[in-house]
């Protein structure tokens, strides 16, 4: 190939290039007009917002700012926090549990490996797994994790236990398409040389797939750890424990200096998990 050819080739300001632009900007041109988005809008209530959060000098406790110091209301956050993280770590087990085979079922590669061969049957039955794992997970994560909480409120009642179960099957419906995109972009080569030799299913995946998937592994579950802390911080708002239910009740009540404890609470968690995340990520990735 010539460097003219390379030249064309890697032009971005090629007829299919422009036509994809061409599409992307008519698609958020229309998204904008239809959501009747505004930055002019924001601006013109950005006053009302201050005066939200300054409150009513009239009313004790309307402010967000100082925040609350009550040193038994903390210690109740504080303690509500802390079942709010242990929600996420037992939501986390759960969905890992359930989203590792589910990712399996949901790479066409590994697949393969389980399902070898060429016969109508073995096709079948990969595309019967394939489309059953997908739909399931699909039907898991897109249903929001506070509607998963209503659904669970109302078989095992309010508190924590609703609130873990649904951020494990949401979680669970995530991860299975995030590790299984990692899955299908393994190097095929180790696969095939254990395949050539003979191994079985077990042996590929434990000597081939396991340790090229496992850095992408970790790092999702981290990610999604962190993303569960933020949304269990919220599943208190339909009775399903953590901290949320100190929140919402606050909100409730305008007693913002106490939100905004919350508030601090939870970014101080978040950052602080965010950094152990961060040390895991460097000693495993």
């Amino acid at each position: 190939m010539s460097i003219e050819d390379l030249k064309k080739e890697s032009s971005p300001f090629n007829i299919y290039s422009l036509a994809v632009m061409a599409i992307f900007i008519y698609i958020m041109t229309q998204s904008w007009i239809d959501t009747e988005m505004s930055f002019g809008a924001l601006l013109d209530g950005w006053k009302y917002m201050l005066e939200y959060i300054e409150g009513n000098p009239s009313i004790e406790g309307s402010s967000y700012f100082p925040p609350t110091t009550n040193t038994s209301d903390l210690s109740d956050y504080m303690l509500a926090m802390l079942e709010t993280v242990q929600m996420a770590v037992i939501a986390l087990v759960l969905s890992v549990i359930i989203a590792v085979p589910l990712s399996y079922m949901s790479s066409r590669n590994i697949l393969l490996i389980l399902i070898p061969g060429q016969s109508w049957i073995q096709k079948s039955l990969r595309q019967i797994l394939y489309a059953t794992a997908t739909l399931f997970a699909n039907i898991c994560r897109s249903i929001n994790e506070i509607v998963w909480a209503l659904i669970f409120v109302s078989a095992v009642g309010l508190g924590p236990m609703a609130g873990i179960l649904a951020l494990a099957v949401h979680t669970a419906g995530t991860l299975s398409k995030l590790l299984s995109e990692g899955n299908e972009s393994i190097d095929p080569g180790p696969v095939e040389a254990l395949t050539s030799s003979g191994a079985g299913f077990i042996k590929i995946l434990t000597y081939a797939v396991i340790p090229q998937t496992m850095p992408h592994f970790i790092s999702m579950v981290l990610y999604r750890f962190e993303s569960d802390v933020r949304s269990a911080s919220i599943l208190g708002f339909v009775g399903a424990g953590g901290i949320g239910f100190y929140l919402f009740d606050k909100l409730r009540a305008f007693e913002n200096g106490d939100v905004c404890a919350i508030l601090i609470i939870i970014v101080l968690t978040v950052w602080i998990i965010d950094k152990i995340s961060a040390l895991i990520r460097k000693r495993y990735i």
